[in-house]
């Protein structure tokens, strides 16, 4: 199964950075429920990747931590995101649950990782003036949560986008 380790904000934080979010035809927003941070893409795993990560997690001490989103960025792949101010406590959580996972024994892909929640994806990159409107509709907004508990999920590819469920989760000490 497809899977990978997510930081899910608070769904009314959620809805707003949806709300937010200036439409465009070639552009496809993520729905509310779908917004996320990919702290590990672990790819395809065995129905045992479950205890793989529980074992991980068990090796980890990490106290909650703020995490405040801001900034609007795009890849070339088209993806259009929100990024993550001062993103060092989250770069060294996802570095020791990697190191934590090779540990397991889990064989995932190592990609470097940029803190991002993905607000929407398009076939082309958008053009300068629609990242414009996206900078002006997200410059004078904070959205800030705090990172208590992180989640391992499942996603399964359709013609019309992914669909993420999850399938455990572990708190935050």
């Amino acid at each position: 199964m497809r899977t990978f380790i997510s930081i899910d904000p608070p769904a009314a934080l959620r809805q707003s950075i949806r709300n937010c979010c200036p439409q465009f035809k070639s552009l496809r927003l993520m729905p509310a429920e779908q917004l996320h941070l990919t702290l590990l893409f672990l790819g395809e795993q065995p129905h045992t990747i479950r205890d793989s990560v529980s074992r991980a997690f068990a090796q980890l001490s990490q106290e909650p931590f703020r995490v405040q989103l801001r900034g609007i960025g795009q890849f070339s792949s088209g993806v259009i995101w929100l990024g993550v101010d001062s993103p060092q406590p989250l770069l060294q959580l996802q570095q020791r649950l990697s190191y934590a996972l090779q540990q397991q024994g889990v064989l995932f892909e190592q990609r470097n990782f940029h803190p991002h929640l993905t607000l929407g994806r398009t076939r082309r990159p958008l053009t300068q003036t629609q990242i414009g409107h996206f900078s002006e509709a997200f410059c004078d907004k904070e959205f800030s949560f705090t990172l208590s508990s992180v989640l391992l999920k499942q996603s399964k590819l359709y013609s019309t986008g992914a669909v993420h469920t999850t399938l455990d989760e572990w708190s935050l000490a």
